[in-house]
């Protein structure tokens, strides 16, 4: 042992996000528990939605919405990975707690007790490493610049189930050609197009605004089946901002809202 630094844990999120100017992410609005390893994802989390929208304001089409929308979006999920971090490290204590010596003896007792320990473990289960609802399906629910639906599908712990429900993830998926749909993404605002129907509407819109968007023709049977929609507008933190079979019937509307106007 060449150093030892004291440490302490800590299970905090700021009571707000930022204001006017200047918002928070990373350390400065959330301190966990590494358990889970959810303190830097979810900085990223946070820099990765700060970032498009601080461009989005400085390059002249973000709204006067867009930097309020941070709060209303990262903050839910801080809250919901600290409470995490905190389960985590709960089930360690636990099992901490429940500690016997005997584990060590190489007899029938000790065999017993090693056998005690591991059903202890398995009875509590490995959230920890295997929470995919939080690393994976997170999502913004009723954030002031996503075209929100009802109907919002069930959110597990431990699984990962696949949705363009306007606030979620976009889902990855491998296409017939061997690429990745992330990869055709573009820059900006993506609008993935799985039928031979007219973008018209929405790329108008958006031209007028000055917001940046990329049309991508995806033509998979497998990858249309999981995006459930003709048409998913994706954000560039590639959040599903809106979806529908049709355009819009007020596409600027729609363009205003996702830019925070």
């Amino acid at each position: 042992m060449l150093q030892a630094n004291p440490w302490s844990p800590h299970l905090a999120v700021a009571v707000g996000y930022g204001k006017g100017r200047v918002w928070l992410a990373g350390d400065s609005a959330h301190q966990y528990i590494p358990t889970g390893g959810y303190g830097m994802n979810t900085g990223i989390g946070d820099a990765a939605d700060l970032g498009w929208k601080y461009a989005a304001v400085l390059q002249g089409w973000g709204g006067p919405r867009l930097l309020e929308s941070i709060e209303a979006e990262r903050r839910p999920v801080g809250l919901r990975n600290c409470e995490a971090s905190g389960a985590h490290m709960g089930v360690r204590l636990k099992i901490a707690e429940a500690y016997d010596p005997k584990t060590h003896e190489d007899s029938a007792e000790g065999a017993a007790a090693r056998e005690a320990a591991g059903k202890l473990i398995v009875e509590h289960g490995n959230a920890e490493n295997e929470a995919f609802g939080i690393e994976l399906g997170y999502r913004y629910r009723g954030p002031p610049i996503v075209c929100g639906e009802d109907n919002e599908p069930e959110w597990r712990l431990l699984d990962y189930v696949p949705s363009t429900w306007p606030g979620v993830r976009a889902p990855h998926v491998f296409l017939e050609d061997g690429s990745a749909i992330f990869d055709h993404f573009g820059p900006w605002f993506t609008l993935l197009r799985f039928s031979e129907a007219s973008t018209t509407p929405l790329v108008e819109a958006a031209a007028r605004r000055g917001v940046p968007l990329t049309v991508v023709d995806v033509r998979d049977s497998n990858a249309r089946s999981i995006y459930e929609r003709d048409f998913v507008l994706v954000r560039p933190d590639q959040h599903v901002a809106w979806r529908g079979d049709a355009m819009p019937a007020d596409a600027l509307a729609v363009i205003d809202r996702v830019r925070g106007s």
